[in-house]
């Protein structure tokens, strides 16, 4: 569990430091795109504010000539509308007023929108000869408006523009005449800002550059437009007041288009939307530049996290191998030191045995006369005491012969399930009363392991711990026993705080015959040892001292039942 333990927590650490790299790597990644965005909408910006500003310097003029250009436009239309009007012209006299008053094209619409009359032949059209502004007939066909005039108007697919200006018919239709800036006295390019967005739709990186009125496209400065550009996003009052710009994407023929569009006065009261299209290509390419580099960062970090994990679950595997090995090691020493005991303990238990037996007769023997020369009546006195003694001394020497006796055969456990905290509670009580007139505290910290022993053995064993514990401390001080789970294992603690084991003796203290007290028999350990043993357990003298740094402590490790 342990193990598990140490497996999931770098695991969970992984996953969390990934989540959060991630989430870092995800902001990272937007800020630098967000940042590239803004480049490119620093430069839209730049480009409206230098027609802006240009406005406000040099418009003024412009605008006061167009004006003039447009109003002398529209006198031409009423007076070919008024010779119209009259008696009627003819596609010659149309080429004729066309060439006397400096236009480029006469045309008359019918009521339909069509093409009624022209000052040109329709085998003398070129590239100048391209369509009306979206919209232009319309207000004059249907009687909305009486006459139009409509600022330089360039024309599709060509770096031309034109002015034009018509006046509804007296019978319907149209009349609509138009001017090429080159038959005018002041060329267009010197004036107002088309030059200056020419200028700047030619540069790297620009689309086109559009001025949009509330009735659609007015003009357009672009060398590389070559699609219809979308009109449905940017009416009149797609802008608020508050709002000073607005950018989009949108897909076209020729590539990616990011689009900002601003409001520029152009005209005193007449504000227009500027267009500004610049190539989408290098904000795409940042994005995917910025999102590819953003990838090989989190599989570097992911890379390096894995790597990282896997040297710390090996670091942490290795490191419970090695507590692993220090423990079979250990297990190895206590097997062979019970083999070397139980050795021992088989040779000096047959010798006991062959002993015991050869004494048990004379014993008997001695015992018998004693019990009858203190039955015997005209004995003094002195000596029935005398022979009273020899009873009970070769009924001491009878138990110790039998001690020898059990420990030559020992006992085979018959186990049951037990609960090991009950039984230590009752063994621990069953000996504070026993020695209710000492002045010893017994103290009890224990859980209700289930175990698989023998219960006579087993409290046995505690009985010869908590005895000896009492005779080391002469009958005063604290005795304590207490579980604890080690693996498939349980633990009982019997720790005290008497004089403890002196150094020389711990390794002995487990040997037949070896005794500290001068009316001990020395098979007190040697017993519990053996009984332990039987359990399927052992029985340790552990480093540690016993309570409050001093004292002994014995530790008895017993398979326990996995729940």
């Amino acid at each position: 569990m342990k193990l598990l333990y140490r497996r999931i927590f770098p695991i969970l650490g992984l996953v969390l430091t990934v989540g959060i790299t991630l989430l870092a790597s995800r902001h990272d990644t937007r800020s630098s795109i967000a940042d590239a965005e803004a480049m490119m909408g620093a430069q839209g910006r730049a480009i409206a504010d230098v027609v802006a500003q240009s406005s406000l310097h040099g418009l003024e003029s412009y605008n006061r000539w167009e004006k003039e250009v447009t109003h002398g436009l529209l006198n031409n239309a009423r007076w070919v509308a008024l010779a119209d009007s009259t008696g009627g012209v003819s596609n010659a006299q149309l080429a004729r007023y066309a060439n006397y008053l400096g236009l480029f094209r006469i045309m008359l619409f019918d009521t339909e929108g069509q093409l009624d009359m022209a000052s040109h032949a329709p085998d003398q059209t070129n590239e100048l000869d391209g369509p009306l502004p979206d919209g232009f007939l319309e207000p004059l066909l249907s009687g909305r408006q009486k006459f139009r005039r409509f600022g330089y108007h360039m024309l599709p697919n060509s770096d031309q523009g034109r002015f034009v200006a018509g006046i509804r018919r007296s019978g319907g239709g149209a009349v609509v005449v138009s001017v090429l800036p080159q038959n005018l006295e002041v060329p267009l390019d010197e004036m107002g800002p088309g030059n200056l967005i020419k200028s700047l739709s030619a540069g790297p990186g620009v689309r086109y550059v559009v001025v949009q009125d509330e009735e659609g496209v007015a003009a357009a400065f672009s060398s590389d437009v070559g699609f219809s550009l979308p009109t449905d996003d940017f009416q009149e009052g797609t802008l608020k007041e508050e709002v000073d710009y607005n950018f989009r994407e949108f897909s076209s023929p020729e590539g990616p288009v990011y689009e900002m569009v601003r409001r520029v006065e152009l005209r005193e009261g007449n504000q227009v939307l500027l267009r500004v299209g610049l190539d989408g290509t290098l904000l795409q390419g940042l994005r995917r530049d910025i999102k590819n580099r953003a990838l090989m960062r989190g599989l570097v970090f992911l890379g390096a996290m894995i790597l990282a994990t896997s040297l710390l679950l090996g670091w942490q595997r290795l490191s419970v191998l090695n507590k692993e090995v220090k423990k079979v090691e250990w297990e190895l020493r206590m097997r062979e030191e019970e083999a070397r005991r139980a050795g021992k303990l088989v040779a000096m238990g047959h010798l006991a045995a062959g002993v015991a037996h050869q004494i048990r007769n004379p014993l008997n023997s001695i015992h018998m006369i004693a019990q009858m020369m203190g039955r015997t009546t005209d004995l003094q006195d002195t000596v029935k005491d005398q022979a009273l003694h020899i009873r009970n001394e070769s009924a001491r020497i009878e138990k110790i012969v039998q001690q020898f006796l059990d420990f030559s055969t020992p006992r085979q456990p018959q186990v049951q399930r037990l609960n090991l905290g009950d039984l230590i509670r009752e063994t621990v009580a069953v000996q504070a009363s026993a020695h209710g007139m000492d002045d010893v505290e017994f103290r009890v910290d224990v859980s209700g392991h289930e175990v698989l022993l023998d219960r006579s053995f087993l409290i046995e064993v505690l009985e010869n711990l908590l005895r000896n514990a009492v005779e080391a401390m002469e009958g005063s001080g604290i005795i304590e026993v207490s579980t604890d789970a080690v693996g498939d294992e349980v633990e009982v603690v019997v720790a005290d705080n008497g004089p403890g084991i002196p150094p020389e003796n711990r390794e002995k203290v487990f040997d037949l015959y070896f005794t500290t007290h001068a009316a001990g028999s020395g098979l007190g350990l040697s017993l519990t040892a053996q009984m332990v043993t039987a359990l399927g357990g052992h029985l340790v003298l552990h480093d540690q001292p016993g309570i409050d740094g001093r004292g002994a402590r014995f530790v008895i490790r017993l398979p326990r039942l996995n729940s």
